[in-house]
């Protein structure tokens, strides 16, 4: 298949990869990257996490157009959920297709992801 260099399409075979930041601050403004495998950024979730509160905040959640409905972003997702403690979780204000994500993902893992401010003082400082 020919491609143009610019192109983000999808070739079959090529598992996108994940990167993810660390926050300066313990409740900093983190992100998972998603990359395609010319290294190309295909998606991302912003976040922050606070275990000192047992909050967190997605604040977006985006997936290049052509790559969407593959999982990605219910895969980056997951992958931001500790595995070492339950927190409360809010996200920034939602679109139709946001909601629907995420009433999938509260299905999936039982935990609930209401639009609104973040839970705690901390993550609602600016990063």
């Amino acid at each position: 298949m020919t491609r143009h260099p610019r192109s983000t399409r999808p070739e079959s075979g090529t598992a996108p990869a994940f990167h993810a930041t660390s926050a300066g601050r313990p409740a900093g403004p983190r992100e998972l990257l998603i990359r395609d495998a010319a290294d190309r950024e295909i998606g991302r979730i912003e976040f922050r996490l606070c275990r000192a509160c047992g909050t967190g905040h997605v604040d977006s959640v985006t997936v290049a157009p052509s790559w969407q409905g593959q999982g990605l972003a219910r895969e980056a997702l997951h992958r931001i959920l500790p595995d070492d403690l339950a927190l409360t979780w809010t996200t920034s204000r939602q679109t139709g297709q946001g909601r629907a994500f995420f009433a999938a993902v509260t299905e999936e893992t039982g935990i609930d992801f209401p639009a609104g401010r973040p839970g705690c003082a901390h993550l609602r400082e600016p990063g």
